[in-house]
């Protein structure tokens, strides 16, 4: 990975643009990357899926404002689909794009509905393609596979996606071989982080829906994820 995670590392709390910067443009567009890449983020946040005939594209709701799936639709139909006008990247296209702008990636892999490990094995052919392993950190709320990422590609950096409080973080790691970890707010307490920083893995404050950036300083939080990355920029004295 370019950037380290840990605070104590770099010395600040890092921040993700959610959804490319779905404060600033529709989310996962090319206009809310390019502004979320303009605003100073260290990491945009995007959602990857799977077309019918496998092609890794961007966009976060399983179906289409028509209501189909899809996974159940052709790359060559998606795109030439345009939502908030906006039309659909293709996950390589954007990779090759945060190559040449020297960007960093949270690509989190909507892998639901589909066979196991399809979406990862195509998304991993486009890292080794386009030579971006260094440029991203993949996330998913399916352990079992960022497992399976981390023990046939070691070099990938990976990032559990938690809703709730685990009785024994160390055992979850020791299982998992994550590299950082997306606790849920509001139930984040202190002694967490602090166990999860004694594995020396990464913590960052997963679906903060108000801007509480003061809570995720004095937790001694390592990375946090919000829709405008300006506004998370002052709140936390980096602007």
């Amino acid at each position: 990975m370019k950037k380290d995670l840990l605070k104590s590392i770099n010395g600040r709390i890092l921040i993700e643009s959610h959804r490319g910067a779905e404060g600033l443009a529709p989310e996962n567009s090319w206009t809310a990357l390019k502004l979320g890449s303009q605003s100073g983020a260290d990491f945009l946040e995007v959602d990857v899926q799977l077309s019918q005939d496998g092609v890794a594209f961007l966009r976060h709701n399983y179906t289409l404002p028509d209501g189909r799936w899809c996974f159940n639709v052709p790359w060559a139909e998606l795109n030439g689909i345009n939502i908030q006008n906006e039309p659909l990247p293709s996950l390589e296209d954007v990779l090759v794009w945060a190559r040449e702008n020297d960007v960093c990636l949270s690509l989190d892999l909507k892998v639901g509905f589909i066979p196991e490990g399809r979406l990862t094995r195509e998304v991993i052919r486009l890292l080794e393609h386009t030579q971006t392993q260094e440029h991203v950190m993949l996330i998913s709320w399916d352990h079992v596979q960022l497992l399976q990422i981390k023990q046939s590609h070691p070099e990938l950096t990976t990032r559990a996606l938690l809703n709730g409080r685990l009785v024994d973080y160390g055992d979850f790691l020791k299982h998992t071989q994550t590299d950082a970890i997306s606790l849920s707010y509001g139930i984040v307490q202190p002694a967490d982080v602090e166990q999860i920083h004694r594995a020396g893995v990464a913590v960052i404050m997963g679906d903060m829906w108000r801007p509480d950036f003061e809570m995720v300083e004095n937790l001694g939080l390592d990375l946090v994820s919000w829709s405008d990355p300006n506004e998370a920029r002052r709140m936390l004295g980096q602007a």
